[in-house]
């Protein structure tokens, strides 16, 4: 059973730490190899997607990183892009910055707002957000439930197993890191987040990616 470790003053100690990052357009999502990570994104969804596949949704699009990057692939491909974050700051950057006029923003925390959400979407794609969410089945389970038939969720998260800075803690649970942002979020294997998506309705396929140390992919339909 997955264990909650520290779960105090989760929601709005990330939501202050990434307003603070999304200050400004200058911060360190915004490197080299995280715009590395969204050309090999981009790849897996164009090699997963169909002419039937007309509707876009980002999980956790923070200042519009991604959706910047993939402007070129996603042109005339979709005929809606909404993309959702809790971060007013991220999401009045990624706002002013993306040249794509049909993109949806929406300042949002999403396990509430998938709740009340009606429409379904042909392609969602979420990196490094899904650890995040306490309450893990829910969220995944309500993705499912915004999926189109035969449509494609893109799911990255870390190996946060095989970060150096928590070394000292290898169990598994939700819980702040030991260093660097001091994020909460949960430190699991990969056989655990394989059975939490299947446990949530998904057919899932594992995609090794450039440095398994760093995350892992998924493709789940």
């Amino acid at each position: 059973m997955l264990k909650v470790i520290d779960s105090a003053g989760t929601e709005e100690v990330q939501r202050r730490f990434y307003d603070d990052i999304y200050s400004s357009e200058d911060n360190h999502w915004n490197t080299e190899q995280k715009l590395a990570f969204d050309q090999f994104f981009l790849k897996i969804i164009s090699g997963n997607h169909s002419f039937n596949m007309k509707s876009f949704l980002e999980v956790g699009s923070g200042d519009g990183r991604f959706l910047l990057a993939a402007e070129e692939t996603f042109g005339g491909v979709f005929e809606s892009i909404t993309a959702v974050d809790y971060s007013r700051n991220g999401t009045k950057l990624a706002s002013t910055r993306a040249r794509e006029s049909k993109i949806e923003f929406v300042c949002a925390e999403y396990v509430e707002w998938s709740s009340d959400n009606s429409k379904r979407f042909d392609v969602i794609f979420s990196d490094g957000v899904f650890e995040h969410f306490e309450d893990i089945e829910r969220a995944l389970a309500q993705t499912k439930g915004l999926l189109s038939a035969g449509g494609l969720f893109l799911m990255s998260v870390p190996n946060a197993l095989g970060y150096d800075i928590n070394k000292d803690d290898q169990t598994e649970g939700f819980r702040r890191l030991k260093g660097g942002s001091r994020q909460v979020e949960w430190h699991l294997r990969i056989d655990s987040w394989k059975s939490l998506l299947i446990g949530a309705g998904f057919e899932t396929t594992f995609i090794p990616g450039p440095d398994e140390r760093i995350g892992f992919n998924w493709v789940n339909r």
